[in-house]
């Protein structure tokens, strides 16, 4: 055990996390936090696992680059690590760091992995499937394009199941340039939603919508659903049938244009896409490189923060959508003071009663205030948190809902870096948090 890492910021219930991290996860019960060190010139890093409680590590284990992070409960940690053929899976016990399982992954070796997990009713209980995808998932000839294995596990006893091959997928167009796909496993575990883009075109390189597929993972004849969505990079399960696709991949600056869609798995029906059903101005699709999107814990509303023109320039602007409706507004967009490019974000807290807004301020700086609610908007007398970003990029400043009674994550970028496969890439990132306790005093 060492001295605490975390300490108090530069307001009531801010806490910060003192060290640089690479990637991060809160267990489901917001109790654990695990984190990656940056990866060092021999292509290690140092998985930490903090206890929100005192702050202090309760474990701590160096190894091979950590591709990818996941929790199935609270008790388990399942971590995706670079090996020389690929990847391997670990599973980990919380906090005495038992390995209850071990996996190697050949041909994943992304530089980055996504894991997406079966659904629990309870965080102590262990999600029973997980799938893990790289972290961009290129189309094309097998013999152009390499890495382009997934893994479903079963879990907790951490076995293959599924070698999911795109390659001996129908649903995938085998044709070079085809655009990245991205993959999701559902709630019950039991298909693999697969959203693909369409080949690129020589007269519009970066338009045209993709399709998405439900595929079962045992092997089953994929099923495609609709045509829907451009440049998608998340997939998001919003209830057993209803899926949201966020459209951001690939944009490089604040003035690019992103998309939302909602559809229903079921009735294989697109109930809304900003593409085809929103007006130009409006801020839904409007989203931008920089634009969030958070998903209410009770699955039938999502609030998205991004920025909607205003003459020459660009405004924040802030949104709540009705799921059940299909992604209707609940509301007008709220206009929101300050530079769009230094970050615009909201988060709902970890157990739904607030609404947490993230605004930029120049030159380094992004004002966190919490709204009871988007009706209510921000409370009286109380301006919210300034958070100093300590680097150049604090464009990249975002809020995360945390699970539990945490409250929200305020991470952005740093300036770090770190000598990888012989070129300087940033890969430090700084974390804070502001806890339940000040929220419920605030309120």
């Amino acid at each position: 055990m060492t001295d605490s890492a975390i300490v108090d910021g530069p307001a009531p219930g801010l806490r910060v996390l003192q060290r640089d991290v690479s990637q991060w996860q809160w267990s489901p019960d917001g109790r654990w936090l695990a984190a990656t060190d940056p990866v060092d010139l021999d292509g290690q890093t140092v998985l930490r696992v903090y206890d929100h409680e005192d702050g202090r590590e309760a474990l701590t284990i160096r190894g091979r680059e950590v591709l990818a992070l996941a929790w199935p409960s609270s008790e388990h940690l399942l971590v995706v690590r670079a090996a020389d053929l690929g990847s391997r899976a670990v599973l980990h016990s919380v906090p005495d760091g038992g390995v209850l399982g071990t996996t190697s992954l050949p041909g994943l070796t992304r530089a980055r992995a996504r894991i997406s997990l079966s659904a629990t009713r309870h965080p102590d209980e262990c999600a029973a499937r997980a799938l893990v995808t790289p972290g961009r998932w290129p189309g094309g000839l097998r013999e152009n394009v390499r890495q382009r294995s997934a893994y479903a596990l079963s879990l907790p006893d951490l076995a293959v199941v599924a070698a999911v091959e795109p390659d001996t997928w129908t649903a995938l167009p085998r044709l070079p340039h085809v655009r990245p796909a991205v993959a999701t496993l559902s709630p019950d575990g039991d298909l693999v939603a697969v959203w693909l883009g369409t080949p690129f075109s020589a007269d519009m390189p970066r338009k045209g919508a993709g399709s998405l597929w439900m595929v079962p993972w045992s092997g089953g004849v994929p099923r495609k659903v609709c045509s829907s969505g451009d440049a998608v990079e998340s997939v998001v399960f919003t209830d057993p049938s209803r899926l949201l696709l966020q459209s951001t991949f690939g944009l490089g600056t604040v003035r690019d244009r992103g998309d939302l869609a909602l559809v229903d798995a079921a009735r294989g029906m697109v109930l809304y896409d900003s593409r085809r059903d929103a007006e130009p101005d409006d801020s839904a699709g409007r989203l931008g490189a920089q634009a969030t999107v958070d998903v209410h814990p009770d699955r039938e509303r999502a609030v998205l923060a991004g920025r909607q023109p205003a003459g020459a320039k660009y405004t924040g602007s802030l949104q709540e959508l009705d799921l059940g409706s299909g992604l209707t507004t609940s509301a007008a967009p709220v206009a929101l003071p300050g530079k769009v490019e230094l970050g615009m974000s909201a988060a709902y807290t970890g157990d739904g009663d607030s609404l947490a807004v993230l605004s930029g301020r120049a030159p380094r700086t992004a004002l966190v205030t919490l709204w009871p609610s988007y009706a209510d908007g921000a409370l009286p007398g109380h301006p919210g948190w300034s958070v100093l970003l300590e680097g150049k990029k604090p464009r990249e400043a975002r809020l995360t809902r945390s699970p539990g009674p945490v409250g929200v994550t305020v991470s952005w970028r740093i300036d770090g870096k770190a000598l990888r496969r012989g070129s300087l890439t940033p890969v430090a990132e700084r974390l804070a948090w502001i806890t339940r306790d000040a929220l419920r005093e605030l309120a």
